[in-house]
């Protein structure tokens, strides 16, 4: 682990992304790999979510959290106000006072299909670049990457995650929001968003788990919109400064770990520790064993801003953390009109049929790309023509023939292989074109099935494409 750490900062003193791996930059075997697990997913494509199987036929399992969800009992629930006039339980369009969402959220999918809700999944998303995160995240092994990104779709499907951006801040807690327990802000030196989370402000007993369950998913939901091609990580400040035991919240850290490690794989570059109180080092051994082996690689300690400094330029450094950006967290509740266009069924459903459309070639291409990849392959398989002996007393000029023959046979062989190269890769760049039509499609559909947030008010996210500098204070 400590060779991971070295290897981390290194990247970042370098200023060298790591994109092995990652979608443009696949060597033979990952495409391969790539393909296989594809070709698996399709071969589900009929199945219901709630029906899908695994590699090994069993019935995918999910993580539902209900050991941990523990609402604040009835007694227990604070009687004034949290934070800025916001009692317990009060949402953002409690605040607003009236309709933040113009319209009722319908679920746009036909069907309940895995081959018509994984769509949902990948979003605006590249669909290889989400696909890729769950390769990585299993080393590779394609059985155990399609237990993995099936289990990711289940749970997105049971838990109504396209609903949640539906409604996005809307229907959050209100304290919540105006705290800012988690906000994004600046780039790291290697460009990746930078997700703050100020522990301090975090208190278990001022919200209900599903709540700050809810804001969780809103917050990643969030910076997944900034991630994207060659920047597809997070850098996480967990910001210590002035935390004491009563912000510890376990069931909040055990859920955010397995988010992160089961459902939102491979999204972070690195994790900062940051200023972490006297007795912080005790509380870290007994999080560790809940922290999947390869997000505690990504761990790092900083106690100051000098610690800051190897990963965040200065200019990207808030004030408050020894940087000179000025930006200061304040929460800006939505306009009742931002959200208007959500109600134009008119234009929604051009924007469905078009992704629709887009779909249904990008499974034609797979499948053609699948089969490439299958017939390049046989030839590595095939075993290799031996060169042929004559028999003792044989006729020399026969040996001499068939030599002749078993050469142009290999020489015919090598022909074929080389022209099932050139198709393989023709149809692997002709399907990125296609999945990038394709998310840019999702991206126009966006804008009726995601409510604007907190990022789009400041000006920072316009079409997936951001700008912190628009939100200085």
């Amino acid at each position: 682990m400590a060779n991971q750490a070295a290897k981390i900062t290194d990247q970042f003193e370098k200023g060298e992304l790591e994109l092995k791996g990652c979608y443009k930059h696949l060597n033979n075997f990952e495409r391969h790999k790539l393909q296989q697990l594809w070709g698996k997913l399709i071969d589900r494509f009929d199945v219901p979510v709630n029906d899908l199987v695994g590699a090994n036929n069993s019935l995918i399992k999910i993580e539902t959290f209900s050991a941990d969800d523990k609402e604040v009992s009835q007694k227990d629930i604070p009687k004034g106000v949290i934070y800025n006039g916001c009692k317990f339980g009060e949402t953002v369009a409690d605040k607003v006072g009236e309709p933040v969402v113009p319209v009722k959220y319908e679920n746009i999918c036909e069907n309940d299909t895995l081959g018509e809700y994984i769509w949902q999944t990948f979003r605006e998303d590249v669909p290889d670049t989400l696909v890729l995160r769950f390769l990585r995240a299993r080393k590779w092994d394609v059985d155990k990457a399609l237990d993995m990104i099936l289990a990711a779709v289940k749970w997105r499907f049971v838990n109504n995650i396209d609903e949640i951006i539906y409604y996005g801040e809307s229907a959050n807690d209100a304290s919540l929001m105006f705290k800012g327990t988690s906000f994004i802000h600046g780039v790291d030196k290697l460009k990746h968003p930078i997700v703050w989370a100020p522990s301090a402000k975090h208190y278990q007993k001022d919200q209900s788990f599903s709540q700050v369950k809810r804001y969780l998913i809103c917050i990643m939901e969030a910076v997944r919109q900034m991630l994207h091609y060659p920047h597809e990580r997070v850098c996480l400040i967990m910001d210590l400064t002035n935390h004491s035991n009563s912000n510890m919240d376990w069931p909040f850290t055990k859920m955010f770990l397995k988010l992160l490690e089961a459902y939102y794989p491979e999204c972070l570059a690195v994790a900062i520790i940051n200023n972490g109180p006297w007795f912080f080092s005790g509380v870290f051994k007994m999080i560790k064993p809940l922290i999947d082996a390869t997000v505690a690689q990504k761990i790092q300690f900083a106690k100051n801003a000098d610690g800051l400094l190897k990963f965040i330029d200065e200019d990207q450094l808030l004030k408050s953390r020894g940087g000179k950006n000025d930006y200061e967290y304040k929460y800006i509740l939505p306009d009742p009109k931002e959200n208007s266009l959500m109600a134009n069924k008119e234009l929604k459903q051009e924007a469905i049929s078009k992704r629709k459309e887009i779909i249904k070639e990008l499974i034609q291409i797979t499948k053609e790309w699948v089969a490439a990849g299958k017939k390049v392959a046989s030839y590595r398989t095939e075993p290799q023509l031996s060169e042929p002996t004559s028999a003792a007393g044989g006729n020399n000029d026969s040996g001499s023939s068939t030599t002749a023959a078993t050469s142009d046979s290999a020489t015919s062989n090598q022909a074929k292989k080389e022209e099932a190269i050139r198709t393989e890769l023709e149809l692997h760049n002709k399907r990125d074109e296609c999945q990038e039509r394709l998310a840019k499609a999702s991206l126009e559909l966006d804008s009726f099935t995601r409510a604007r947030n907190i990022y789009h008010r400041l000006g920072v996210l316009d079409c997936h494409l951001y700008d912190f500098s628009t939100c200085l204070n």
